[in-house]
């Protein structure tokens, strides 16, 4: 933020002033006029002397000019700015060059902040103005016709006046205040000198907090005025910058002229565009040349010719400026040594921490349309690499995987690789989509032991986020409802680990094993029950009662197979033959029940089946299963 600001109005004026009843008609002053002023008014004429026409009012000061905006106050600039008025405080004419009639000396109003200073026409020469604060030192050559503000806590210096005079108007300029309340008003805080450069604290906390919002880093404006300039000539400001952006040693630093008419295309990269300090990568100075310059900041087109500017970004965000694609091509030739090059980070594994920072968890909004190529390219990496803390933190901020078969394959190669036990807590926590559990399920039903494990001790922790997933996502998601029946009917047939069923199954009867996996499963939320409530899952139902008519088919062809049939399985019978009434396959159903409806637990069955849901053709059936007792009950 400058410490003064310099204004020339668009439109062209003639302001007047009588200066006790003398009248200045034109300028410069005739000789006499000048002498007599002069001889009455030693510096400074007091404003009760002083009557001004046609002078910039001051609303249209504050509508049209960003002067005092850019001291961090001015409406015009800022919808949330604070208001101020300007009051005269006298009026001077100068005939050498002298400091002391540009600064006020009467009672300034209540929480006055800066002068202005509007300069009449002239012809003088020389008389330059410097207005200094700390490290911030501007000169101004050309001043007629402008308005010149700087805050009260400035230094002024004149440069000696070596032909003719000037004459000024000077302001007080003071926030109204009234109704601030520094501790619940909104907006800015009112400011009464330029604030001082940020601590170095302050920096690396920016660094390390930044949202690159779509660009890499920021634009720094700076004084300098010059066609080819380099960081050894930076002055004054500049150089206090430079230096503290330095001293934070986390920032990436680029110098660059602007291109003619404000144009961003033209912008010059100059000779010895990066800071030899901060010690950038050959390779993000490669990129970054080829890099459109309006893509590198925000607001570069602001920055005018000749005026020159810092690029700045942290350090962390180099893989941001590489890319996806460059970044992961540098970790594989890491990783198969084919070089050596921590881009800056200090090793392998900050440059992969980097990576996950700024890629994930939804890399292709931005950084390319491929998702499967940004979760693949980079889990392939990390297998190879072998660092399981890498692979863990991967899990963590990717939530949208690639194609779900091929993420899975990987999962359960990792979990081989590793050990279950080192990553599957991890894998508990992680937001696995409704098509990579089914896709895991349909591993298990195939066979795959480690998958049947997996499933069963990670599934009944995913339920509930899957049935929330399926319940608030778009109504466009809902044929997920077909992948949630499949692992439905999976875990009712598997509620506990294939390993240790078969190990009790050595031990124990199956009635007993099912009783013992029973009481282990935790109840899920049923998905009967969600498709109930849920309206919009209806529509969806027929997936539903496709992948039923599989399964019913299934279990007839494995009646018809003569395949050992287990005692326990009488309820599951009856539901087969009353979801085949009306079909070739009831005659298959039937008959395997004929051979269990004489014992007390069909009959248990029967009474317990809910006829509200049945057809009429399933209700004649049940009643003459309830009611043929031709033979006399006993066990099967």
């Amino acid at each position: 933020m400058p410490q003064c600001c310099l204004y020339k109005p668009a439109d062209e004026r003639n302001p007047t002033a009588t200066i006790d009843g003398i009248e200045m008609a034109s300028q410069p002053l005739s000789p006499n006029t000048l002498t007599a002023l002069t001889t009455k008014y030693a510096g400074r004429v007091p404003t009760d002397d002083v009557i001004l026409r046609d002078v910039y009012a001051t609303a249209d000061y504050v509508e049209d000019s960003c002067l005092l905006g850019r001291l961090g106050i001015g409406h015009a600039c800022n919808e949330y700015g604070l208001m101020f008025d300007m009051t005269l405080a006298h009026f001077a004419i100068d005939l050498t060059g002298d400091a002391s009639t540009l600064t006020p000396t009467t009672q300034p109003p209540p929480h006055t902040f800066a002068t202005v200073v509007y300069f009449f026409p002239s012809t003088c020469v020389g008389g330059a103005v410097t207005i200094a604060h700390g490290h911030r030192t501007t000169t101004f050559e050309a001043l007629d016709g402008c308005f010149l503000s700087f805050y009260s806590t400035c230094d002024v210096a004149v440069a000696p006046i070596t032909s003719g005079h000037r004459s000024f108007a000077v302001y007080y300029a003071a926030y109204i205040l009234d109704d601030y309340d520094s501790d619940h008003s909104y907006g800015p805080t009112p400011k009464f000198a330029p604030p001082p450069l940020p601590s170095i604290q302050e920096l690396q906390s920016a660094a390390h907090h930044f949202d690159p919002q779509g660009y890499h880093g920021v634009a720094i404006g700076l004084e300098t005025r010059s066609l080819m300039p380099t960081f050894d000539t930076l002055m004054g400001h500049d150089k206090a910058v430079v230096d503290r952006l330095l001293a934070a040693d986390v920032f990436d630093i680029a110098l660059v002229r602007a291109g003619d008419n404000g144009n961003s295309k033209d912008i010059l990269l100059l000779p010895g565009t990066f800071h030899p300090l901060c010690k950038t990568p050959a390779l993000v100075q490669e990129v970054y040349h080829q890099t459109p310059i309006h893509e590198v900041a925000a607001d570069i087109n602001k920055i005018k010719s000749p005026g020159c500017c810092l690029l700045v970004w942290p350090k962390a965000n180099r893989v941001r400026m590489l890319g996806y694609d460059r970044t992961v091509g540098l970790l594989r030739a890491n990783v198969d040594g084919d070089v050596v090059d921590d881009l800056g980070y200090g090793s392998l594994h900050s440059i992969f921490e980097a990576a996950f920072r700024f890629f994930y968890p939804r890399p292709w909004i931005n950084y390319t349309g491929n998702p499967e190529q940004t979760t693949l390219a980079m889990a392939s990496l990390l297998y190879d690499h072998g660092d399981l803390r890498l692979i863990e933190t991967f899990l963590d901020v990717h939530d949208s995987w690639a194609d779900d078969a091929t993420m899975v394959s990987w999962l359960l190669a990792v979990l081989r690789r590793f050990g279950a036990s080192r990553i599957e807590y991890k894998l508990r926590t992680a937001d696995v989509s409704i098509s990579f559990v089914a896709q895991l399920v349909s591993l298990a039903t195939a066979g795959d032991k480690l998958a049947q494990t997996i499933a069963c001790d990670c599934i009944p922790v995913w339920w509930p986020r899957m049935m929330h997933h399926l319940t608030h996502g778009y109504c466009a998601k809902k044929d997920e409802l077909g992948h949630l029946f499949d692992i439905e009917m999976y875990m009712l047939a598997q509620p506990m680990c294939m390993a240790a069923s078969t190990h009790l199954r050595q031990h124990l009867p199956d009635v007993l094993v099912r009783k013992v996996a029973t009481y282990l499963a935790p109840p899920l939320t049923s998905l009967l029950d969600t498709a109930q409530v849920h309206k919009c899952l209806i529509s969806s139902l027929l997936a539903v009662v496709g992948r039923l008519a599989m399964y019913v088919a299934l279990a007839v062809k494995r009646l018809r197979s003569g395949a050992e049939r287990a005692n326990c399985c009488n309820g599951h019978a009856l539901y087969l033959a009353l979801q085949t009434v009306g079909t070739p396959a009831f005659a298959t159903a039937d008959a395997d029940v004929q051979t269990r409806r004489w014992g007390h637990k069909f009959k248990d069955e029967c009474a317990g089946i809910d006829k509200s849901s049945l057809t009429a053709m399933q209700l004649l059936v049940l009643d003459k299963y309830i009611r043929e007792d031709d033979e006399p009950c006993f066990n099967r």
